[in-house]
């Protein structure tokens, strides 16, 4: 039997986290909210509790042996206003005595804001959740071996399996009697595989408890390991490009980063586009948090407004922007339940399951073709442009003629949409582009002289 080193501990039960039990806390958090409104009467105040448990196994298949650590922890965010001025403070809770001190500290960061008019707290739709989903160190250990066995080509030299599991629990207290709650959970894994190009890495997610898609990335791996094992012949810069998915995911995720408010805010003439057509017709871009295929599911943001399905990009016409509260009040628009909190931060706007919605339009006759994305440090190097290596095939009337060199790619994100000719019918959603998801994109020749 192989050895798993590293700490594997028992949970603290469904109701208690790091040491506190969610119930009391949630309760504490009304009282210490009241009792600072009373004193301190600010125009508006809110407590953001935050309770996560993470579960990570690296497994090592080349000796059998895998790694893994598990980690609790609770925090607090405050976010309170007077007027035109707001502070923010976020600090770790190991007591309900901290609850007060963390809003005393938003306090004292007021600062010049605009005025976001946050709602009353809805009412839950169900029983209030308290409680954490437990995670197992069995079953990624077992995720982690099956994926070793089955995703990848017979023969293909595996460096790393990764398997986290995640649980967060979140309550929003604002107003009188405001409480939402919200239990969200997921595990994802990412392989690591050596090819005689270079490496490549994809990944699977889904809620915890919900199977992984495998027959998918078991399909790409496939894909990249016959294109980048092999002669190759150097690539024709004549034809019209088509990414399959794996490699078009992320110039959506780019796509996705510029249509955030907060970026918005500092690119005024996009903020000014919206209502023009900006793109061509078979660019429509949507953000749907309940896709039945996407890898989160949200019915309200961090902020507590809640989610909807939002088409961003309508045939080629610009609609809106992912917003929070914030930025909807910066920029004079209704906010849309994409104010989402990640590391301490303010609420920031965020995509769920953004995606290039499908079409199926027709492929050329002769195209090269991009299945494989050799692993580089970073596909975004500076705002606005992605790069990437990538291997495929030069096609003719359906078949593959010959297979190409890894051919490096520099793309400007608005730029590059604005050529595109077609959207495949095959969406796949990628964990390793933020989520986001897209069909096979068809593009002139992209070439730019390299």
């Amino acid at each position: 039997m192989p050895v798993t080193s590293g700490e594997e501990r028992g949970e603290s039960g469904p109701n208690v986290c790091a040491g506190l039990e969610l119930r009391a806390l949630a309760d504490v958090a009304r009282s210490a909210l009241d009792a600072f409104t009373r004193t301190e009467t600010p125009t508006g105040a809110e407590l953001f509790l935050s309770a996560s448990r993470r579960l990570t196994l690296e497994y090592e298949v080349s000796t059998g042996v895998s790694v893994l650590s598990r980690g609790e922890s609770v925090s607090a965010a405050a976010r309170v206003w007077r007027e035109e001025r707001s502070g923010f403070a976020v600090l770790p809770i190991g007591g309900p005595d901290d609850l007060g001190r963390v809003l005393a500290t938003a306090a004292q960061r007021l600062g010049p804001s605009p005025r976001s008019m946050l709602p009353p707290v809805p009412a839950p739709a169900g029983p209030v959740s308290l409680s954490l989903p437990e995670l197992s160190g069995a079953r990624a250990r077992d995720s982690a071996e099956r994926l070793a066995r089955e995703v990848v080509p017979p023969g293909a030299v595996v460096q790393a399996v990764v398997v986290t599991q995640s649980a967060a629990w979140s309550a929003l207290v604002r107003g009188e009697d405001g409480l939402l709650t919200g239990v969200s959970s997921r595990e994802e894994a990412f392989v690591r595989c050596e090819t005689g190009r270079g490496a490549i890495v994809d990944a699977v997610a889904a809620p915890l408890g919900e199977p992984w898609e495998l027959e998918s990335l078991r399909g790409r791996f496939a894909e990249a390991f016959e294109a980048l094992e092999g002669p190759t012949e150097a690539v024709d810069p004549g034809l019209p490009l088509v990414l399959r998915p794996a490699i078009a995911a992320p110039l959506v995720a780019a796509l996705a980063w510029m249509l955030r408010g907060d970026v918005v805010a500092s690119t005024p003439a996009l903020a000014r586009a919206v209502g023009k057509k900006l793109f061509p017709s078979v660019l429509s871009v949507e953000d749907d948090p309940q896709h039945p295929r996407g890898t989160q599911r949200r019915s309200t943001d961090d902020e507590g407004i809640p989610t909807r399905p939002l088409r961003l990009i309508e045939e080629g016409r610009l609609r809106g922007f992912l917003h929070s509260a914030g930025t909807a009040a910066g920029l004079g628009v209704e906010p849309n339940g994409r104010g989402l909190r990640y590391e301490g931060s303010p609420p920031a706007p965020s995509p769920v399951n953004l995606f290039v919605v499908p079409r199926g339009d027709a492929l050329p006759e002769r195209y090269t073709e991009l299945v494989a994305r050799i692993e580089t440090f970073t596909t975004m190097p500076r705002p606005g442009v992605v790069a990437m290596i990538a291997g495929g095939w030069e096609v003719d009337q359906g078949r593959r003629v010959r297979r190409i060199a890894p051919v490096e790619l520099s793309l400007p994100v608005l730029e590059t949409f604005r050529t595109l000719r077609g959207a495949g019918s095959d969406l796949v959603f990628f964990p390793t582009a933020e989520g986001c998801g897209t069909p096979t994109l068809v593009f002139p020749p992209l070439w730019r002289g390299e």
